[in-house]
């Protein structure tokens, strides 16, 4: 509290109304007696200058001298005695029995009164401060002469200005404690409405550290707390871009980087799973070419055996490139899509003709349920390319009743192909895995009819290109894969 900005303005705007209430009370003590003794001794002078004008040259007083003395007396509170050159008293603005009887004027003052101090003194005139014994009172007193002999006194009680500080200083001790105490309140509030808008800025900075930009200055001075406000908001909304924008550039650098990490995952991988894959056709064909070169056996139908495993071997190691490099040309968008309307139906019994032997071979009972026709928007070669893994993949995992049925359904815009097989459905743990390159669900069996695990990835790279749907289903008696091409 001691060291807020509130405290210390109070304290400060306190400090000034007390020293200007010492500061004038100080003035009043020194200043206002002398100040007061001026005052008087310059209508002493001023009295005397204009007697002078109005007493004629034998010092004759008329009763327009004796009204501007009695003026003088009303106004100012000054006792007049005018005498002529003989002592004869020709005005008294007080009881002068003791001039009237004859008393010398100098006699009577010197035994009333004590000179105090001499103030001033001229040819004309003389001012002193004297004390009154009689009546226990100071006096500013003034001993005139004029022309044609006559000479005056004139006086001025002091006990006034005494009695005035008295009542002055009295007065200001009120004074300055309810000025005191509207000052203090006066100064609470003023230093509350000075610190208020500083605390919200404190406030607003304070959120803006924490990263909170929602927060503006809402004030509307036009002062410099105002001016800082607006800088403050102005601030604000750059921060707030300028964050944003690093973020961004964060989140980009981010993906760019998680990127290049799956990619060189996917290369390890991959090289991984292609050493893995040719290891075994290769330690094959080396195998029995190195027989046949040997002479292991000189049957000829032996011989033709060690021929037909190497022209085997040699063919799924064709195969898996075609694959992969279909399938990399698809990835990388090298392989542009043509887009063709051409029917569905048409391409799908195409496929089963292709794979009629080896629908004979696995005795398979195949089912076809679609209408008669319907036409889909995409690329011909890769559609057939989905439905010749779709329709490859349930040969290849045929079991139980050894049925594979392929429905068409038209939903809206779209054509919903199923290929379903029965069989042993695909454990959930690896239903999200199928996709990738390489990965084999049951690896021995995969080995006995020649599969790479690239065929379920190009059927997501087909469809992902197209922007369709494609997925797989585990049901009560097999397993049934999908995908949807546009026909609207």
């Amino acid at each position: 509290m001691r060291h807020t900005i509130r405290f210390k303005y109070t304290m400060i705007l306190i400090g000034v109304v007390a020293s200007v209430i010492v500061a004038s009370w100080i003035v009043i003590n020194l200043c206002l007696e002398p100040y007061y003794m001026q005052s008087k001794q310059r209508t002493l002078i001023q009295s005397h200058n204009q007697l002078e004008s109005q007493l004629f040259s034998d010092g004759t007083v008329t009763d327009e001298t004796k009204m501007y003395l009695r003026r003088i007396k009303e106004n100012y509170n000054i006792e007049i005695f005018l005498w002529d050159s003989s002592q004869n008293v020709l005005y008294s603005s007080s009881n002068a029995d003791a001039l009237k009887n004859g008393n010398d004027p100098l006699s009577y003052i010197l035994g009333r009164q004590q000179t105090v101090q001499l103030l001033k003194s001229t040819d004309e005139y003389q001012i002193n401060k004297t004390y009154d014994s009689n009546l226990e009172a100071y006096y500013m007193e003034m001993f005139s002469t004029y022309t044609g002999g006559s000479f005056s006194i004139m006086r001025v009680p002091l006990q006034s200005i005494e009695e005035t500080v008295n009542l002055v200083n009295r007065f200001h001790i009120y004074i300055a404690l309810g000025v005191a105490f509207i000052g203090i309140v006066a100064a609470w509030f003023l230093t509350k409405n000075m610190t208020a808008p500083i605390l919200r800025l404190s406030s607003l900075a304070d959120r803006m550290a924490r990263l909170d930009f929602t927060a503006k200055y809402e004030g509307g001075d036009d002062n410099e707390i105002g001016i800082l406000g607006q800088n403050m908001n102005h601030m604000s909304e750059q921060l707030e871009k300028t964050i944003l924008e690093l973020k961004t550039a964060n989140l980009e650098l981010k993906r760019d980087i998680e990127q290049k990490t799956k990619i060189d995952e996917m290369r390890q991988e991959f090289l991984s799973n292609v050493s893995h894959e040719l290891k075994t056709p290769i330690a094959l064909v080396q195998g029995y070419a190195e027989g046949l070169k040997e002479g292991i056996s000189d049957d000829p139908e032996s011989m033709e055996w060690y021929c037909d495993v190497i022209i085997d071997e040699a063919a799924k190691m064709n195969n898996m490139v075609k694959k992969l490099l279909t399938l990399n040309q698809i990835e990388a968008g090298r392989e542009q899509i043509s887009m063709e309307h051409f029917d569905l139906i048409s391409m799908i019994e195409g496929v089963l003709n292709s794979y009629r032997i080896l629908i004979e071979q696995k005795e398979a009972q195949v089912e076809l349920h679609s209408p008669e026709s319907l036409y889909i928007w995409a690329d011909e070669y890769m559609a057939e390319e989905v439905i010749r893994n779709y329709v490859g993949n349930a040969l290849n995992h045929l079991d139980g009743e050894r049925k594979i049925s392929i429905t068409v359904e038209r939903r809206d815009t779209k054509a919903r192909i199923y290929v379903k097989n029965t069989g042993k459905p695909i454990p959930e743990e690896d239903i999200g895995r199928i996709w990738d390159k390489f990965y084999k669900v049951d690896k021995a069996r995969t080995r006995e009819y020649g599969g790479s695990g690239i065929g379920l990835s190009i059927v997501r790279a087909v469809m992902e290109s197209h922007n369709c749907g494609y997925g797989v289903e585990n049901q009560e008696d097999g397993v049934a894969f999908f995908c949807e091409f546009d026909c609207g």
